[in-house]
């Protein structure tokens, strides 16, 4: 949400958006699908993204203001990134509706509960951003935006990490490529949190530069990671990553995840055939 003067993130810009633009060839190449076409799409935004502002800076075209830039460029991106947590729980979880449903409940409302909490710890930030005499609705709105970009990267990093745990404890087979893709969004959301926290807190506009050049940086490198590991083989290979567990015990968690993928299953079907018995009624 600042003017870019320094040289080396003209550098990740131009590795972000090439390396972006490879790797949605790759994709298409090799005809994935699923979880794997949301992520092309997220792929495809970032790099036309790193592209525009390149644009704009080597043909000098003028941006009306950064700060409305950066809020109209931004938005899409965190629906994309919720987007993506939704895609890899749905992969997850397609063999146990029961708990998907109910996992997709408790992400919906741990979203929104998030955001209030983080407007409410914000609003000493708000009042001082809110004083007319000083600043404007536009200062207001990207002090709100920055808020909640820290808040969807935290969820969908904590959503990630939850799904990981599951998926390593738990020993269910899933797609190697929705492996490489997890393990991936995990490391990426993980240190873009952190240099977000470093961009927040370091005391100078080329600190801050730094940390927004090395989060593109951790991306492209991200880039390369999926474009060398997904392949076409990865849809169809399952595996487990699961606890060591011995077979009976094995067997049994299972039968216990059965259990509870079943029972949640009867309890949204009794629910759903209550409310079409008031339907009826009325």
């Amino acid at each position: 949400s600042f003017p870019i003067k320094m040289p080396w993130i003209w550098i990740a810009l131009c590795a972000k958006a090439c390396i972006g633009i490879a790797l949605i060839a790759r994709l298409l190449a090799l005809n994935l699908h699923g979880v794997c076409r949301v992520f092309c799409i997220f792929v495809l935004y970032e790099s036309l993204c790193s592209s525009l502002i390149l644009v704009q800076h080597y043909l000098t075209v003028p941006t009306l203001n950064y700060n409305l830039e950066w809020l109209v460029l931004m938005a899409p991106s965190w629906i994309m990134n919720l987007w993506m947590v939704y895609a890899v729980l749905d992969a997850v979880l397609a063999r146990l509706p029961g708990i998907l449903r109910f996992s997709r409940k408790l992400l919906n409302y741990t979203f929104v509960a998030a955001v209030v909490v983080a407007l409410i710890t914000a609003k000493p930030e708000f009042a001082a951003k809110a004083n007319p005499a000083y600043h404007g609705w536009l200062d207001l709105a990207v002090s709100t935006g920055q808020v909640l970009e820290r808040v969807i990267a935290t969820i969908v990093l904590l959503e990630m990490l939850a799904i990981l745990g599951f998926v390593l404890w738990f020993p269910i087979r899933i797609p190697r490529n929705l492996v490489v893709f997890s393990l991936g969004l995990v490391f990426f959301f993980f240190w873009r949190n952190i240099l977000m926290l470093a961009e927040e807190f370091l005391p100078t506009e080329t600190g801050r530069q730094w940390a927004s050049t090395a989060s593109m940086l951790v991306l492209a490198g991200c880039f390369v990671y999926w474009a060398l590991r997904l392949t076409r083989a990865g849809e169809s290979i399952e595996v487990s990553l699961g606890h060591g567990w011995r077979q009976g015990d094995q067997k049994k968690l299972l039968a216990q995840l059965e259990a509870m993928n079943a029972s949640l299953l009867r309890d949204t079907g009794a629910k759903r055939g209550e409310r079409s018995v008031h339907v009826g009624e009325n």
